[in-house]
């Protein structure tokens, strides 16, 4: 047991965290059939070279340089038969429960986390087994210290279960990556949304001119990016130029006319037309600043370790996670942490796997287990809901609304939170209102029906496509459906999918979820935003009209005015049953208690920036 497991001990990548992977794999095959669940008191094992030729698939050479492998890596003992008829006999050198634990111990401090959960489920039996990974792994996250006391650096490890798809600002399709942007870039102004202000950010002071199509931002005096270029008029200029320019998120600098540097620190804009929006646009992470000289690199290479302004600036990132490092000449004062990792850990993990040290991703809310004792349980409601959009831009029976009316009238969102067991409650639009907790949305399977005859439905099935996470929605929904004689196929797809034009456009129906960081900024995305599955599904005349309504929305000054007409949008959306609004989550988190002033945001996510953590032992005092 010295060195169970050199295998592991070496350096090297995937190709030799696989071939452990399979030694592994071919030792459990072997103690699996010669010991079996009730081991023999006897320590040996008779073994013919011609039944391990069956078990393991091989040739009886192949079959010798296996057992020799095993040898090398201090698992079995073989001693070979001497003479004919005489058979070799095996020793385990490491009991059964004793093996799966360390090797899937040893595959997660090399940062295999996908990899020891998936070699623990091949075991499914071994239940105990996984309940000991678990305890042990929960241990591995929280606050790490390193170095002596006086100059001790503070580390935080988190898991997470999707990784980002980009870091660039102008391309943010999902919330996760909206949030790690923010750790590492600045906008030039931000929203409060407890105050319902906008704040100075990089930009210290703004104004505009009466007709709101001029609009002036003073920069702040020496804020450093990573990389160490001093923040310019330029790189402002650099990044709305860009993001006007770009395919995803390009919607936002529609009316922009020119961004132009009046000396190192002062940028004008000039509108096409009135937009009193603009400073609220300017909130989006997908306006983060990026230098103009892309810290000297080709833009693919900038973004996979992108530079930016933020209170932490990226080390590493790889598939097994992301580092970050404190950036330590922050404009707004040093954080706390001096680095944060985050580790991926693989999305089908079971939710009776789940890591109390899992915080929340925006509508991704998995309650962990057993998460109880000194862990704080934050409970938010999500600023957003789950939907389903209908592709009026493809031929079917969604495009009669009398069809799409039927599903809505025999959707019983009560019953869809009970039978998920997703706390929440009815939606009644994008963003939840108080009055709506109180309120029941009673289906009516008869109305549904007679919609159904009325729309002349010829039993053609229908595509949903939903994200895998939301399985158990999408299947629901389907037996709802054919409740009243509609057969559904459903389709699931990764992040990555799901955010493809592609597979809006081949979906009848689409199940997602979504949530407003900013709520008049993310309510005109789900509509104006290229990618987004709602403006992918809307008809060309509604895309018309709803561009309308937005002028007239970036032509008002008055929020109250903004708010009316997007809920114009939203009623219009709602009338023609273009969006099956369905439920507003609450969302759940544990929080240990050595972590000290956290605050969920509008995404979900805890901002690194404002984390100190105690030290164990100072808890234990506390309560003393």
């Amino acid at each position: 047991m010295k060195n169970a497991f050199p295998l592991l001990r070496r350096k090297g990548g995937v190709p030799e965290v696989k071939y452990a992977m399979l030694s592994a794999e071919r030792y459990m095959a072997l103690i699996n059939h010669y010991v079996g669940p009730a081991p023999r008191e006897q320590e040996e094992y008779e073994v013919a070279l011609e039944e391990l030729t069956k078990l393991f698939h091989c040739t009886e050479r192949n079959v010798k340089l296996i057992v020799r492998k095993l040898q090398d890596e201090s698992w079995i003992t073989w001693l070979p038969g001497r003479g004919r008829g005489n058979k070799s006999r095996i020793r385990f050198l490491v009991k059964r429960d004793h093996f799966l634990l360390e090797f899937a111990k040893r595959l997660a401090e090399k940062g295999e986390y996908r990899s020891a959960f998936e070699f623990l489920h091949q075991y499914e039996e071994d239940r105990t087994v996984l309940d000991q990974f678990l305890q042990w792994l929960n241990g591995q996250f929280g606050m790490e210290k390193f170095g002596a006391e006086l100059h001790a650096k503070d580390v935080f490890r988190l898991p997470v279960y999707r990784a980002p798809l980009t870091l660039d600002p102008s391309e943010l399709y999902f919330g996760f990556d909206s949030h790690l942007v923010r750790q590492l870039f600045d906008r030039l102004i931000e929203y409060d949304s407890e105050q319902q202000k906008i704040l100075p950010k990089l930009a210290h002071y703004w104004e505009s001119d009466a007709s709101g199509r001029q609009w002036t931002f003073y920069l702040r005096k020496g804020v450093l990016f990573h990389h160490g270029k001093t923040l310019t008029a330029e790189d402002v200029v650099f990044t709305l130029e860009r993001l006007r320019n770009g395919a995803m998120n390009s919607w936002m600098m529609e009316t922009m006319e020119s961004a132009t540097a009046l000396d190192s620190r002062t940028v004008r804009i000039m509108l096409s037309r009135p937009n009193w929006l603009l400073p609220r646009l300017l909130c989006s992470s997908c306006a983060s600043i990026i230098p103009s000289d892309l810290n000297g690199l080709d833009e693919s290479r900038f973004w996979q370790l992108p530079s930016g302004t933020g209170p932490f600036r990226i080390t590493h990132w790889g598939g097994n996670g992301i580092e970050l490092e404190v950036h330590a000449r922050y404009f707004l004062g040093r954080p706390y942490l001096d680095g944060v990792k985050l580790i991926f850990m693989p999305e089908n993990i079971p939710n009776l796997s789940r890591l109390k040290w899992e915080q929340l991703i925006a509508n991704d809310a998995r309650i962990p287990a057993d998460a109880g004792g000194d862990w704080q349980r934050i409970e938010t409601l999500s600023q957003g809901c789950s939907l389903i959009s209908w592709n009026r831009n493809k031929g079917g029976p969604q495009q009669s609304l009398s069809f799409r009316q039927a599903v809505n009238l025999i959707i019983d969102r009560s019953d869809l939170i009970r039978c998920t067991g997703k706390p929440g409650y009815p939606a009644r639009g994008f963003l939840p209102m108080e009055e709506a907790a109180h309120g029941h949305r009673r289906p009516d399977p008869e109305a549904a029906r007679q919609l159904l005859a009325q729309s002349g439905y010829d039993g053609t099935p229908i595509l949903l496509v939903a994200a895998e996470a939301e399985c158990e929605d999408a299947e629901w929904i389907a037996r709802q459906c054919a409740s009243i004689g509609i057969p559904v196929r459903i389709r699931y797809g990764n992040r990555g999918i799901l955010s493809r034009i592609e597979t809006a456009q081949e979906a009848d129906a689409l199940l997602m979820c979504l949530v407003f960081a900013d709520d008049e900024i993310c309510e005109l995305e789900t509509v104006l935003q290229r990618n987004s599955i709602i403006f992918q599904h809307l008809d060309p005349g509604l895309r018309r009209w709803i561009h309308q309504v937005v002028d007239d929305i970036y032509a008002s000054p008055i929020k109250e005015k903004r708010r009316a007409l997007l809920e114009q949008i939203e009623i219009r959306l709602q009338e023609e049953a273009q969006i099956l609004f369905l439920i507003h989550q609450q969302l759940n988190t544990y929080v240990h208690p050595s972590i000290r002033g956290i605050v969920i945001n509008n995404l979900g996510w805890m901002d690194f920036k404002d984390i100190w953590l105690t030290p164990a032992e100072e808890i234990a005092s506390e309560r003393k």
